[in-house]
């Protein structure tokens, strides 16, 4: 006697509750990797806000010098390869001088260890709710969920607690944060976010260990070498400095 067979709709909807078990348990995991990945981003990016603290001054001579040379190379041989050179580092100085001065005055905001934990449980949490992974049928909303996820990062990276908490709540008044269920999601749909979040996790991983890689996270990292490190630095630049003063002496 042949066994029964199962029906087809009992067959689907047990192969949506499995991807949507492995679903539910990749996104929190993901969540701590984006996390990871944007703490890795945050040593580094405070790494460059040292440096411009600790030789801003060496690093807008540098550029204002590399101007006084290109300039002087423009008005010498009137070539418009040399006058667009000159356009540039006249742009750059600006920049030097722009983002120096920005360093000094906006400080990211220092937080004790409580403050920094929920400042991290909070990050992964609007992450794990928010991911425009989530709204893979839905664009308008996928679009708003990148536009949030940036808005997110950005306070993040500034420490700002409050903006992170003020984030947090508009998400749930929002209600991103309704669970999926088998009836609202196909299988094949299911299937591709499932893929998403594999393709997701991997190239995190990859990101984090290229940003641990970088001298600059490294650095941070040990901390007790970055005097050294500048030190170093600053007599490197101002031999640069010199030398770019020798070129544009008179010959």
């Amino acid at each position: 006697m042949n066994a029964p067979s199962i029906p087809s709709s009992l067959v689907v909807h047990s192969a949506k509750a499995d991807l949507l078990a492995q679903i539910r348990a990749l996104d929190p995991q993901i969540a701590r990797l984006e996390e990871e990945k944007a703490g890795c981003q945050y040593l580094i990016d405070q790494y460059y806000r040292l440096f411009r603290l600790q030789l801003g001054d060496l690093l807008r001579q540098t550029t204002e010098w590399q101007m006084k040379l290109a300039l002087q190379r423009a008005s010498q041989t009137r070539r418009r390869s040399d006058s667009e050179e000159a356009r540039t580092w006249q742009e750059r100085f600006a920049q030097t001088n722009r983002v120096v001065q920005e360093t000094i005055a906006h400080q990211p905001t220092q937080l004790d260890e409580t403050a920094e934990e929920e400042l991290r449980r909070l990050y992964r949490q609007a992450v794990m709710l928010a991911h425009p992974d989530r709204h893979i049928n839905d664009p308008d909303r996928m679009a708003q969920a990148n536009e949030y996820m940036a808005r997110l990062n950005d306070v993040y990276k500034q420490r700002d607690l409050i903006a992170v908490r003020r984030l947090v709540r508009e998400l749930h008044e929002r209600h991103w944060h309704t669970d999926p269920s088998v009836t609202t999601h196909d299988l094949a749909t299911l299937q591709q976010w499932y893929e998403r979040l594999i393709d997701r996790q991997e190239k995190l991983q990859a990101e984090i260990d290229g940003l641990k890689a970088a001298e600059s996270y490294q650095l941070m990292v040990k901390q007790g070498d970055l005097l050294a490190h500048f030190s170093i630095l600053r007599e490197r630049m101002q031999q640069q400095i010199n030398h770019l003063q020798q070129q544009c002496q008179p010959s």
